[in-house]
């Protein structure tokens, strides 16, 4: 059950992970404005990060608009190699200030020399309405990383893009730490255990599916930035294009379209913005549901090449969890669009998350319904050796049938037979997973319970 449930998170938090991917002009950073771009992207989060409310308008490419909005602010970002090319670039061919009423952003270790330029600038009159050079600083605003930061934020492969990545993906983490934590800690009461070891396994799963969303956010995000992930996003977009056009051409379609953006985006967009916005989702929810595949699979290769799981079991989950992850990101999506036509907004996340749960864990079960006709899991051995062990136990020790119930509850209560206790299981029984190995590992573990 975990299994499934588990893709279900996994396909609602993919999709939280390609949102915050599209949150970014990673599109833009193999230009020769690349920096540019990236300090933008920097720059906002860190505002968003901070609490502030901020709206990217700059993306509509308006002539000499504001780059974002902050609080109520129009923000315009220069970032030049030179404190005195970061200020000149806001200004015209006839060196007249072009972004009345906005404020200047500069590289952070820019901003001093930064203001001695602005306040040349006034004296000299070239900023209609401001006469006072000391208004400079009030016209700038220095920003959260220097020009060297962002020249490395719009590469794959160094600490400042990927510290960046970690951060823009930290919604997504925390939708999916808290969401596998809410339902483990439910199925674990439900399933027999006490509070505190459903709570221990709760923040177990919770951590797992945080580190996961993110890991694989950021595998993402740092792909998209070489030029092999460039060619294959623009693959991608075809497909998605295609997808996303077939479900535009009826009016309804295309009306659901725009509701379900306008409510992930917070704000109302227009047919064409939210068919664009609609494609990126997809375009990017594609790559980060590969790599969330990709990255659920390492632990299990792990395992394999410890002789804790078969390579077949390897294969079978990798399998399942695909199908699941797939599942639960067609949920989400469902969901979410019938939220939408029922209720924009709270509709939205609530259907999403529904559909995301209930997409994931029926295709988690009906991959693995079908595999197990074809591939045994390891676990049916070790579960086979466990009751027989445990019978034999209970003649040794002429245990009732009640006292029996109180020892499997209690076991049960305490998480003993967890995966990791038959991942040891499995790996007792050596490579040729000797059965009275395996029975003799049982018969530790479990014997001082029979006591």
């Amino acid at each position: 059950m975990k299994k499934s449930y588990k893709s279900g998170v996994l396909g609602a938090a993919s999709v939280k992970s390609a949102s915050a991917v599209e949150s970014t002009q990673w599109t833009k950073y193999h230009t020769p404005g690349a920096h540019g771009f990236a300090a933008e992207d920097a720059n906002a989060l860190h505002d968003k990060l901070c609490g502030k409310s901020v709206d990217k308008v700059g993306l509509n490419n308006e002539l000499n608009g504001a780059d974002r909005i902050v609080n109520g602010t129009p923000v315009q970002t220069k970032y030049y190699q030179s404190a005195y090319d970061s200020v000149n670039a806001a200004f015209d061919l006839e060196n007249i200030y072009r972004y009345p009423g906005q404020k200047l952003e500069v590289p952070k270790d820019q901003y001093e020399e930064a203001v001695k330029h602005l306040e040349a600038k006034i004296r000299d009159g070239r900023v209609p309405g401001v006469t006072d050079p000391a208004e400079a600083k009030s016209m700038l605003v220095q920003g959260n990383c220097t020009y060297k930061q962002a020249v490395r934020i719009a590469k794959a492969g160094n600490l400042d893009s990927i510290w960046f990545d970690v951060k823009n993906q930290a919604v997504a983490c925390g939708f999916a730490a808290g969401l596998s934590f809410v339902i483990s800690y439910a199925f674990g009461r439900f399933s027999g255990q006490d509070c505190k070891a459903a709570l221990k396994s709760s923040v177990q799963q919770a951590i797992k599916a945080g580190a996961l969303t993110i890991t694989a956010g950021v595998a993402t995000q740092q792909f998209l930035r070489t030029q092999t992930g460039r060619n294959a996003a623009a693959a991608a977009t075809k497909v998605a294009s295609k997808a996303v056009d077939s479900v535009c051409r009826t009016k309804l379609g295309a009306e659901l379209v725009r509701k379900m953006m306008s409510a992930m985006l917070g704000k109302t967009v227009t047919q064409s913005a939210a068919r664009n916005a609609c494609i990126k989702m997809v375009r990017s929810n594609f790559f980060t549901g590969a790599a969330m595949t990709l990255v659920s699979t390492v632990p299990d290769v792990v395992k394999a090449c410890c002789g804790k799981r078969s390579w077949k079991q390897v294969g079978k989950n990798a399998v399942v969890n695909t199908a699941g992850l797939g599942g639960g990101t067609a949920g989400y999506w469902a969901g979410a669009a019938v939220g939408t036509a029922i209720c924009p907004g709270i509709g939205t996340v609530i259907g999403g998350v529904i559909g995301g749960l209930g997409g994931g864990m029926l295709t988690s079960w009906g991959s693995k319904k079908a595999l197990d006709c074809i591939i045994e899991d390891d676990s049916v051995r070790c579960t086979n050796c466990l009751e027989e062990t445990i019978v034999s136990l209970c003649e040794a020790h002429d245990t009732t049938k009640e006292k029996l119930e109180t020892i499997l509850k209690r076991m049960k209560s305490q998480n003993v037979l967890s995966e990791k206790f038959f991942c040891r299981m499995y790996k007792a029984g050596g490579k040729g997973r000797n059965y009275p190995a395996m029975a003799a590992f049982v018969r530790v573990e479990i014997e001082p319970y029979f006591a």
